[in-house]
């Protein structure tokens, strides 16, 4: 039963309850947590299986479409939003008579092209690349002294190219050897070249 007050004046006033005290709100509430949990987690077996074989077509449909997803060979041109880069060629060397790499190691010596295919300049930088063996990412940073041509840092106009070399060391036991050019600090995004 609702309160009444009687205020100076002698008028009787009916104080309501607040609405999250009544007990048609809470009902509510439960009834769209149910609602809400039986369709979240209500589904068959079948249609989570049917929506599974449509996601894995799909997933191949997009990896398909997209370069990122593909891994590229020494000689072949990936292009990422009009940014293309080249691997023209990957020597290994164990340095020279003042220079060697780490025990167990060799330098990776990677020809790359890189080409401006926009309408605006776009910037490049050789910390940009990684190079992976077996699963292990290390920069493109080691010095080889017999190597020319080093790639650094600058930036390409509309059409315009530039070609260098990356030089990084990795064990001689590793099996695979990959190039990635990571497209942005902002994702994970990656175009990878098999080098072995």
């Amino acid at each position: 039963m609702a309160k009444q007050i009687k205020d100076e004046n002698g008028n009787v006033y009916v104080q309501k309850k607040k609405f999250y005290k009544r007990w048609w709100f809470w009902l509510l509430v439960v009834l769209v947590v149910v609602f809400l949990g039986s369709g979240a987690f209500g589904r068959s077996s079948d249609s989570s299986s049917d929506s599974a074989a449509k996601s894995q077509t799909s997933s191949k449909k997009k990896a398909e479409a997209n370069p990122l997803s593909k891994v590229y060979s020494v000689g072949q041109k990936a292009s990422y939003k009009g940014y293309e880069i080249k691997v023209n060629s990957v020597k290994f060397s164990q340095g020279s008579e003042y220079n060697r790499p780490d025990s167990g190691k060799q330098f990776v010596i990677i020809n790359i092209t890189i080409t401006n295919h926009t309408d605006e300049s776009q910037d490049y930088n050789p910390f940009d690349f990684k190079l992976n063996a077996d699963g292990n990412n290390t920069d493109l940073d080691a010095i080889d002294t017999d190597v020319d041509n080093t790639l650094d840092a600058g930036s390409l106009d509309k059409g315009a190219s530039v070609s260098g070399n990356l030089v990084g060391e990795a064990k001689t036991s590793a099996k695979t050897l990959q190039l990635q050019y990571k497209t942005s600090i902002w994702n994970d995004n990656t175009v990878k070249f098999k080098l072995k």
